[in-house]
């Protein structure tokens, strides 16, 4: 059975390297999340909303942290 599609636009792959210990938490999340919705929920599930909710703050941080080094 082919996995179902999760996107309607286009998309973009891209390899995320990553504590093995956040995997674990990620995978345990994502585990309780499907059982609770009853749909299935992935790790890139998890992952992409986390980007979209905090990329822009995150993204704030850098710039001020960098700003502050003084460059």
């Amino acid at each position: 059975m082919s996995r179902p599609k999760k996107f309607e636009c286009k998309t973009k792959t891209f390899n995320l390297v990553m504590r093995e210990r956040q995997y674990e938490i990620l995978v345990k999340k994502a585990n309780r999340l499907s059982d609770i919705t009853k749909r299935q929920v992935s790790v890139a599930d998890i992952i992409r909303l986390c980007v979209d909710l905090h990329m822009e703050d995150t993204c704030d941080e850098i710039e001020r942290r960098y700003r502050a080094q003084g460059y």
